[in-house]
């Protein structure tokens, strides 16, 4: 776009308010002007805000069966969710859970008109996770619990194939898996009652997988798709999850390829949410957890939807995550998108002949809640490519007619970014200093105050202040340049995201619609603030979209990971405050300024950021006095601090020494660390490696030593020592070669296990017996873990290769070092006193106190650390 059509007649050129000058106001933007984009850009805030909350009203249930109905789904969730925590092979899960829905099958099928087959599976196996959130580690189950229902015409006897539906019924150890899963098994089996009555619509048949091990490392999903004799039969699945507490479900991952079914959803879902962005950032990474889709798509080699509840985070794996706080309308929505998927499926040819639709890789993004846009990654790169191509050439024009324009404008440019970026790590680092981290996890508001708007303030004020510098003639030209700079920098990203194959590079091709301004005659500045208004509202809606869904996402995550968040959080914050501010520099450069030019010096400058930053300095002050803790307490909205708690009776026999103790080790799960924990005193220390190994003796659960830093964890000893069966390792065979030693081991524990197998100096692992082959020779140790459900079924063989590539360390009495943990997760051995007095403890004082919300993970462990 551009501004002001220059005339001829040079008293309607914009003039600084200065004692110099004549100024014609008619030629230059005022309060009004700002006035009304601020107004729009706090319209769109407001709008976002409340079109990512928005919610369906739950409906009944209907006489005939025609519609999903959320009341009588939610009553399964309450009763479910009722039966407390239920951890893959817990009296919960396998007896009381499992029955449940073994029951309310029964109900569905004496009133169904199509074939309902019932098929319980009870599979063992391994298989190896690679590294995403947690380091790679191999998998071993026996007896996990499955149950699988098979809905199909009962007119024919012929073999069809079927569309599965997946969600698991345990739950994390603490928690009641309201939302986590029991939500989505409630929607299946309301999916089950309204298809088992409608067999006409039944082209394919369907397969409901209720599956008891998804806590547990996936076990469950991979012993159905491995093993059940139904799995040959499937060619796409839907997998219902969970990271988060009701809310609006999101598609967060398709694929692979198979865009037909990506299009059954967007095509068919009555209220779609989506975004190839949450697809590439869940891929990377960033976001922690993993659900069955790997495990469908890796081993079952099947396209599939991967849809999931992603808000309110806070209560995910906690106690708190329990029916009675799933948002009212959270169940109907995602029930009528899986209802309406489920049945344009059920009726495309593609399901039996998936190969025969040709492939290609789509983009795709819901608009502010409101609609869908698909187009295929073809069309996307063309379209970045016509954006990119036209602002590069309009830009080479540009420069070639005004190159010292330019030149300066580039130089302002710079400034103002630095200016951003500086005031942006300087807020973070003023925030760690004076009120410490997190001062946003309960009130998210907080990120936009102490990050944004100074950031806002910098840029608009920066540009503000370079432009009183700039001769009252020359804005305008000034303005054309810095929009020619800013359009420059937006199409070089485009084109390196795009030859990156990233095809969140959407957001940024919006940012260069403007480019249709070009073409229009501007008359005044209503004209020009109007035009500026419309053409950037798909990029400003879209920015302002995505930031308000992702901090509702991330937010609550940095609850659960031990990295500096600040910085992160100010980035995801100010994502769309920088895409606003560069927008609206041109505008800022011919605004009427009362700044005069002896009023630009390098001191005027310094003074203007320091007094941001002081700003920011008092109002973090401010806000320790008010805000003195991160997390809350209240029983509608808990947001909590999450920790782990292990009380543990260690067996270490290092080279110097035997140490045989029980000691309490807690674990805080975010940034703040162990000593901010209000329980953890003096008495508790910090934690030192007795071996040469990278697990340090620390009982972990699953490999994410990665994450969890000294500062983390905080450890005592204590006098209650567990009355916990023996943990027995056993060396049945050790076979040494000169370079080469080959152990055979017997581990026998409780039902969840956990294995550290460290190789000591100049010794690689070759193999493991439980493991695929390892392809090259490093210094990696070996995390096994394993799961058993069922009466004495935990003990567990396994086969470790070591090899010796290097010369000989001259230390030939322990290559190997081995650590056994078991994890007590349930029944009688699963807390001692000492965790029910301070789970009690923490249960009755944060109702006053925000320092002990506290959702704390706890449960006793036997660990064994030897060397071989």
């Amino acid at each position: 776009m551009w501004l002001l059509k220059r005339g001829e007649n040079t008293s309607s050129l914009p003039v600084m308010e200065d004692s110099s000058s004549d100024r014609d106001v008619e030629t230059e933007l005022g309060v009004r002007h700002w006035l009304l984009i601020l107004m729009h850009i706090v319209s769109l805030v407001v709008g976002t805000t409340f079109l990512n909350a928005r919610l369906p009203e739950a409906q009944p249930a209907s006489t005939d069966n025609n519609r999903f109905s959320e009341l009588r789904a939610r009553r399964l969730v309450f009763e479910m969710s009722n039966f407390g925590p239920k951890p893959a092979g817990s009296e919960a899960c396998e007896l009381y859970t499992k029955g449940y829905i073994l029951n309310e099958i029964g109900i569905i099928k004496v009133a169904a008109t199509a074939k309902i087959e019932i098929s319980l599976q009870n599979p063992s196996g391994c298989f190896d996770i690679p590294r995403f959130d947690t380091d790679s580690f191999t998998v071993c189950y026996k007896n996990v619990s499955n149950v699988a229902v098979r809905l199909s015409r009962n007119d024919t006897k012929e073999q069809r194939f079927a569309l599965l539906l997946n969600c698991h019924y345990d739950s994390w150890p603490v928690s009641s898996g309201g939302s986590d899963d029991l939500a989505s098994c409630a929607i299946m089996l309301e999916l089950l009652r309204l298809l088992s009555q409608k067999m006409n619509v039944l082209k394919h048949d369907v397969i409901f997988l209720f599956n008891g091990a998804e806590e547990s490392s996936l076990q469950g999903a991979h012993g159905f798709i491995t093993q059940h004799p139904w799995r040959h039969l499937i060619r796409a699945f839907i997998n219902l999850e969970a990271s988060g507490s009701g809310g609006r479900e999101l598609l967060f991952q398709a694929g692979p390829a198979n865009q037909w079914l990506l299009n059954s959803y967007l095509e068919s879902a009555t209220h779609p949410h989506c975004s190839i962005i949450a697809q590439e950032v869940f891929q990377s990474g960033l976001f922690p957890g993993e659900t069955d889709f790997r495990v469908f798509r890796d081993y079952g080699r099947i396209p599939g939807l991967d849809l999931a509840f992603v808000q309110n985070g806070y209560w995910w794996h906690t106690e708190f995550d329990e029916g009675k706080r799933i948002a009212i309308g959270s169940i109907q929505r995602a029930g009528d998108n899986v209802y309406a998927t489920v049945l344009h499926l059920l009726q495309s040819p593609n399901l039996s002949n998936p190969a025969g639709n040709p492939d290609q890789k789509y983009v795709f993004f819901d608009f502010l809640g409101l609609f869908v846009v698909v187009y295929s990654d073809t069309i996307g790169n063309a379209l970045n490519a016509i954006f990119a191509i036209t602002s590069l050439v309009k830009a080479g024009k540009h420069i070639r007619n005004e190159s010292g324009e330019c030149r300066a404008a580039v130089t302002n440019y710079a400034i103002v970014f630095v200016t951003m970026s500086v005031l942006t790590l300087a807020s973070t680092q003023l925030t760690l200093l004076i009120w410490g981290a997190m001062p946003w996890y309960s009130i998210h508001a907080v990120a936009v105050v102490i990050y944004a708007m100074p950031v806002v303030w910098a840029g608009l004020g920066s540009m503000a202040f370079l432009a009183a510098k700039i001769e009252p003639v020359k804005r305008e030209d000034h303005a054309r340049a810095i929009e020619t700079v800013h359009r420059t920098m937006v199409a070089v990203i485009v084109c390196f995201l795009t030859l990156k194959g990233v095809s969140s590079s959407f957001i940024f091709t919006l940012m260069l619609i403007p480019l249709a301004g070009d073409v229009i005659h501007f008359k005044n500045e209503w004209v020009v603030v109007l035009t500026h208004i419309v053409l950037h509202t798909p990029s400003y809606g879209m920015a302002i979209y995505l930031s308000s869904m992702i901090q509702s996402i991330i937010i609550p995550i940095m609850g659960r990971t031990g990295t500096n968040p600040e910085v992160l959080v100010a980035v995801m914050t100010n994502f769309s405050t920088y895409i606003i501010v560069f927008s609206l520099l041109p505008l800022v450069t011919i605004t009427a300024l009362k700044r005069t030019q002896a009023e630009t010096t390098l001191w005027n400058f310094f003074g203007m950021i320091s007094g941001i930053l002081l700003t920011v300095s008092a109002v973090l002050a401010v806000l320790h006095f008010l805000h003195k803790s991160p997390y809350s307490y209240t029983d509608e909205y808990p947001m909590p601090r999450r920790v782990q708690v292990f009380h543990v009776n260690r067996v270490i026999d290092n080279r110097n020494q035997t140490i045989q103790d029980s000691a309490l080790y807690v674990i805080a799960q975010d940034y703040r660390g162990a000593e901010d924990i209000p329980f953890v005193d003096r008495n508790y220390s910090k934690v030192e490696c007795l071996d040469n190994g990278p697990y340090c003796e620390i009982p972990l659960y699953f490999p994410t030593r990665h994450r969890i830093q000294e500062r983390h964890i905080r450890y005592k000893t204590v006098g209650e020592t567990l009355a916990l069966p023996d943990t027995k390792v056993t060396l049945v065979h050790k076979l040494e070669d000169e370079k080469k030693i080959v152990y055979d081991f017997v581990v026998k524990g409780s039902n969840q296990v956990s294995v550290y197998v460290v190789p000591q100096k100049g010794w690689r692992i070759a193999n493991c017996t439980l493991s695929a082959p390892r392809k090259e020779l490093d210094e990696r140790p070996l995390f096994l873990f394993f799961t058993c459900s069922g009466e004495k079924c935990s003990e567990f063989w396994f086969q470790i290769t070591l090899v010796q590539p290097g010369e000989p360390t001259g230390d030939e009495d322990s290559q190997l070092l081995l650590g056994v943990a078991s994890h007590y997760l349930y029944g009688k051995y699963m807390q001692s006193h000492t965790i029910r007095r301070l789970l009690a403890e923490i249960t009755k004082r944060r109702q006053d106190d925000p320092a002990w919300a506290i959702a704390a993970s706890a449960w006793n462990v036997d660990m064994i650390y030897r060397y071989y």
